[in-house]
């Protein structure tokens, strides 16, 4: 049987504990022995943390696994090998496809043995306490935080800025901001709105021309009047509101008044709402027309002005709904196959790479303030221990005790910073992506096809689908679990649009 060991040790517990890589070495090849195991290679880690596998050594095994080039992994203790029960659980999926058995010394694990198996699927359970507590407790900090008033993070609201996680007016938006309202209660319409933003040169975020769906997103939004909007909730926020209450209050209730009402001869359309050009940014909107044989033709058609809208011109671009539809279901199908989800796997595994970094750096900085709390801790019980064992006139008491009220402050803003370092840290983990279930995403899509309906299609796709961009050339469609957008070409070879 052809094992490989695996010895690591940080500087730190080397100098403190003595669990030196030479008496790690000496202890598995004795159980080697024992076990009369062949060893095919010994991968040593010299001063590495366990909390990420952005190891060189650890790499080397895991690839050398993926080449069956072994039949176990022999450890001393777990935490050798992994401090995170989920990456302990992502290597034992790897070790488990390519048959690699695994053995840690001092907690008996040992899946050549069945009981081994058995306390190996107890740590597996455990792994995924840990995965669901973590994001329960991502859940609780964050509904703590947005019942205190504070921002929750993620895109940065038009008309703030965001200094130290908390919303501050940025004077020049905010003007912006202002202006918006005023013009809709001037003219009661988005569109008119967007128009003369436009048209006077008020930019939008990097410079952007305005259209009717941000004008609208903006006037219903509540956090211009310093409320936070969370898991369906409304909490009062401690930032500055921007709009009056009583100016917000006329702008909903224009939008109350307004008598929608569902037209008789609509046209049918999967995406209508969801589909944008990819010249002007645009909504295209279903239309349709009669040729001369007096048959329907329907298409998705450009919705920007003719006149106000320079990039598109006076001719604006349309695509033909039938054959636009049957491209985005049929690329939507394909991608539950392996061949075709392939380059999105590849990206996923390149973004999660790129999270474990940023969390790795994180965590350094999170262990940097711990030892510093630590540091306060030590210094803080040796004034005490001064004070209970010595003398002192009241001089030196009154020195000693205004020394321990500045170590107390210090403390309690160490405990504070580490408290957001773990937040963060818990934050920056939720972003890495699960392959597995965009996987399922599709799978599940292609195995409920055909719908019975047109809505169940619809609903179904926009579970899939968070918007499309539709260009001359080209389909880039928004996936609701990926953080980028996927480009495909608009026609196949037999199609025209």
């Amino acid at each position: 049987m052809r094992v490989a060991l695996y010895i690591r040790v940080s500087t730190e517990r080397q100098a403190n504990e003595g669990d030196s890589l030479e008496e790690q070495e000496n202890e598995l090849k004795k159980y080697c022995d024992f076990r009369k195991f062949a060893i095919h290679q010994t991968y040593i880690e010299r001063g590495k943390s366990g909390g990420n596998t952005n190891r060189p050594e650890y790499q080397k095994l895991v690839k050398d696994i993926r080449q069956k080039k072994i039949n176990a992994v022999v450890v001393k203790k777990l935490d050798r090998l992994s401090r995170s029960l989920l990456d302990f659980e992502q290597l034992m999926n790897i070790m488990n496809e390519n048959e690699v058995e695994f053995i840690s010394i001092k907690e008996n694990f040992d899946t050549t043995t069945a009981m081994g198996k058995a306390m190996l699927r107890v740590a597996l359970v455990f792994a995924q306490l840990e995965r669901e507590q973590t994001s329960e407790r991502v859940s609780d900090v964050m509904t703590h935080r947005a019942s205190l008033g504070l921002f929750n993070g993620g895109c940065r609201p038009f008309g703030y800025s965001i200094i130290e996680k908390e919303l501050v007016p940025y004077p020049k938006e905010k003007q912006s901001i202002e202006l918006v309202f005023q013009k809709f209660l001037e003219t009661r319409s988005t569109s008119a709105v967007a128009h003369y933003l436009n048209d006077n040169g008020v930019p939008y975020r990097d410079g952007k021309s305005w259209d009717i769906r941000q004008v609208h997103k903006m006037l219903q939004t509540s956090l211009y009047l310093g409320h936070i909007f969370w898991k369906g909730k409304t909490y009062n926020g401690i930032h500055q509101p921007l709009i009056s209450t009583k100016t917000f209050e006329k702008v909903q209730a224009i939008f109350r008044s307004r008598n929608f009402t569902k037209a008789t001869n609509t046209t049918p359309a999967l995406f209508a709402k969801r589909i944008f050009c990819g010249v002007c940014g645009s909504p295209l909107a279903p239309n349709y027309a009669y040729n001369s044989r007096q048959m329907k033709y329907l298409y998705y058609r450009c919705t920007g002005s003719k006149n106000d809208n320079k990039k598109c011109g006076s001719r604006r671009p349309y695509f033909n709904l039938e054959q636009l539809e049957k491209r985005v279901i049929d690329i939507v199908l394909s991608l539950s196959e392996e061949q075709y989800f392939l380059p999105i796997e590849n990206k996923a595994l390149k973004h999660n790479e790129q999270i474990a970094a940023r969390v790795a750096e994180k965590e350094k900085v999170l262990d940097r303030l711990e030892e510093s709390l630590s540091d306060i801790k030590t210094r803080k019980d040796k004034y005490l221990d001064g004070l209970l064992a010595s003398r002192f006139s009241s001089k030196e008491r009154d020195l000693i005790t205004t020394k321990l009220s500045e170590l107390e402050s210090e403390e309690k803003q160490l405990k504070s910073q580490i408290f957001r370092q773990q937040t963060l840290i818990i934050q920056t983990k939720e972003e890495g992506l699960s392959i597995t279930e965009i996987k399922k995403m599709f799978i599940r899509y292609r195995s409920e096809h055909p719908f019975e309906s047109h809505q169940t299609e619809r609903t179904e796709l926009f579970m899939i689908i968070e918007n499309i961009t539709c260009a001359e050339s080209q389909l880039e469609i928004q996936f609701n679990l990926l953080p980028w957008k996927e480009v495909f070409p608009l026609r196949q070879a037999q199609d025209k649009l």
